[in-house]
């Protein structure tokens, strides 16, 4: 019997097992997560995934904004001490004596201290987001992993699909060798030919075990993860990676006796999994409509970033502190909207909504505080 015939190793899209920084900080925000999801799915499956993100980010936000706040005061006291600060620095000069540096900064830290003022503190909220960041990425990468109830509907769709006759064949075509592979077209859902070659070795490697006498249990704990066809939760890691025109083909295959319980389920799966018809599981991509997700990290990580610097502007600030600022508010932007192309929707969402919220936030702040607010698409006050 030839064990690792009926076996197919992880596809290359297929996310392996977090290492030892993102795995903790996954666990916890997908215990989260999967919570919150339970919550919003009681109000019905449609858009569930897409609102649990929504929910999930303004609940950091409402957290994190005492804290927001306060690093923007901070800050506001770093400019208006600028002046003072300027004069400490001229006084000792740019002197590179370790003696006379020591007493220059004690000088600022004395009047930073007076003044409550710590250019820290700006930096504080925003290294609070990054573990949620990068938890949200790896687990929209693999959401039916984390959330209890996609992990079931996936489950159920996997032994729908394994109720077909020679479902093995469909989903892994025996026989084909690295150039055959490479010739099925796109839409053919082929989970064999996206192996990465290190796990293709894990492959040749417990195929070795087994014919030397080792048990199955005993080569799967040597040689580390595969995916056994058989296994429900295993193929269902297969099933999350396939795309619309992977899911179209394999209808082609099927006998429609079997496929119409797999289409109920699929469906099912789709409503949750998008977002106002945008996926937050793949990529966002340069595809239509996909590429609203970047569009709209763009803009409205520039409006929040407009509104922040009319926030915190220095009128004492020279032209190349000036020009430095208006670099990195048309720069910034564009980069996080590049990166957001290569990220899953679900990332790119909580990116917008975050945006929108800090928008709110600081307009809110600066009709309080009687802070003129001059943007591109109103009236100077």
């Amino acid at each position: 019997m030839n064990v690792f015939g009926s076996m197919t190793f992880l596809a290359q899209q297929i996310e392996t097992q977090p290492g030892w920084f993102v795995g903790p900080i996954a666990r916890v925000f997908g215990h989260i997560t999967s919570l919150l999801f339970d919550l919003v799915y009681l109000l019905g499956p449609s858009h569930s995934l897409g609102l649990t993100i929504v929910l999930m980010t303004i609940i950091f936000r409402l957290c994190v904004m005492p804290l927001n706040i306060k690093a923007q005061k901070s800050m506001a006291k770093m400019r208006l001490i600028k002046p003072e600060l300027d004069k400490i620095q001229a006084k000792y000069g740019n002197s590179k004596d370790p003696e006379i540096v020591k007493k220059m900064n004690a000088e600022k830290q004395v009047l930073m201290q007076k003044h409550d003022a710590n250019p820290l503190k700006g930096c504080f909220p925003m290294l609070l987001q990054m573990p949620l960041f990068i938890g949200l990425n790896f687990i929209m990468r693999q959401a039916f992993l984390y959330i209890s109830q996609l992990r079931n509907l996936y489950e159920d769709l996997a032994r729908a699909i394994q109720q077909v006759p020679y479902f093995h064949n469909i989903i892994a075509p025996p026989g084909l060798n690295a150039a055959g592979h490479a010739s099925l077209p796109p839409e053919h859902a082929n989970a064999m030919r996206l192996i990465p070659s290190s796990l293709l070795e894990n492959g040749a490697e417990f195929q070795a075990l087994i014919d030397r006498g080792y048990s199955v249990d005993a080569a799967r704990a040597q040689v580390g993860e595969f995916i056994d066809l058989a296994v429900p939760i295993d193929l269902a890691r297969i099933l999350h990676r396939f795309t619309p025109e992977n899911w179209a083909w394999l209808q082609t295959q099927i006998p429609e006796y079997y496929w119409e319980s797999i289409a109920q389920l699929n469906d099912l799966r789709m409503s949750i999994e998008t977002f106002l018809g945008l996926s937050m599981v793949e990529a966002a991509g340069l595809t239509w409509p996909q590429i609203i997700l970047p569009v709209l990290t763009v803009v409205t990580m520039f409006m929040s970033s407009w509104l922040m610097q009319q926030r915190q502007a220095d009128p004492n600030a020279d032209d190349k502190t000036k020009l430095q600022q208006k670099i990195m508010l048309f720069m910034m932007p564009l980069i996080i909207g590049f990166v957001t192309i290569s990220l899953p929707g679900g990332v790119a969402l909580f990116w917008i909504t975050s945006q929108v919220f800090i928008f709110v936030q600081d307009f809110i702040l600066m009709k309080k505080d009687g802070i003129p607010i001059n943007l591109p698409f109103m009236k100077k006050e």
